[in-house]
């Protein structure tokens, strides 16, 4: 259907979906969507709606305010807001979107934790699989498909993952997180070794006082810990 918002094109369009019961309660689910083709007339501001939303900037460029600080958004950029706290957005000149309100699941977990370590606006790495996942949900409701909650749940699990990952590989940490994810990895293959601190420490190439710091920070555990943590999981596999 065609939008009523001030500043948007009539090529634009929108669709509102009512998750059934149980996807509301089991995934992520859908509210609407829509593909924008925006003037500079368009602004949104709202003190709440209750969902989370992620915008796609394919063309142009906007800006989001949260808690008064206002962020530039452009091309191949995501945005992540929780529409239950005021928020505002707009469109700097044209600008062509495509965007989902949702919520579900471990929505506001996700969102809290992608806003913490990039802010609201997020620079996607890979562009071409963000932008195909988001047109699978609009082109959804666009081509008339028949609708599969299971699948929209995935698409949405897919989008979060990828902002993700697109933050921790620009975050000055990741290459400690890579550390340690080698490390654990050395752990399960080699979990029915005596595994000792130099020996761990050694594989990642690292001091082993640095090593059992990062470690500890990374998982909340000491590698002594984790070890015997591991083994008693996998005893009781067996």
């Amino acid at each position: 259907m065609k939008p009523i918002d001030t500043g948007v094109t009539d090529d634009s369009t929108i669709y509102f979906h009512s998750a059934s019961t149980e996807a509301q309660k089991m995934f992520y689910y859908l509210l609407c969507t829509g593909h924008y083709y925006c003037d500079s007339n368009y602004s949104v501001s709202r003190n709440k709606f209750d969902s989370f939303l992620i915008m796609y900037a394919k063309h142009g460029r906007g800006s989001v305010t949260i808690n008064g600080v206002t962020t530039s958004f452009y091309p191949e950029q995501a945005v992540l807001i929780d529409c239950y706290k005021p928020h505002s957005y707009k469109a700097e000149g044209e600008l062509e979107i495509y965007w989902i309100h949702f919520d579900g699941s471990t929505s506001r977990e996700y969102c809290n934790y992608i806003t913490s370590h990039s802010g609201n606006v997020i620079s996607i790495k890979n562009t071409f699989s963000f932008e195909n996942t988001i047109k699978r949900i609009y082109t959804t409701f666009y081509n008339k498909n028949k609708i599969s909650e299971t699948l929209i749940s995935k698409y949405i699990t897919d989008l979060l993952t990828e902002m993700i990952t697109s933050i921790n590989e620009v975050n000055p940490d990741y290459g400690h997180y890579k550390v340690i994810e080698n490390a654990i990895s050395y752990i399960s293959e080699n979990i029915n070794n005596n595994l000792d601190l130099n020996e761990l420490s050694s594989s990642v190439s690292l001091s082993p006082y640095y090593f059992s710091r990062l470690f500890k920070k990374e998982t909340g555990l000491t590698p002594h810990t984790y070890i015997i943590s591991a083994r008693i999981n996998a005893a009781k596999f067996y």
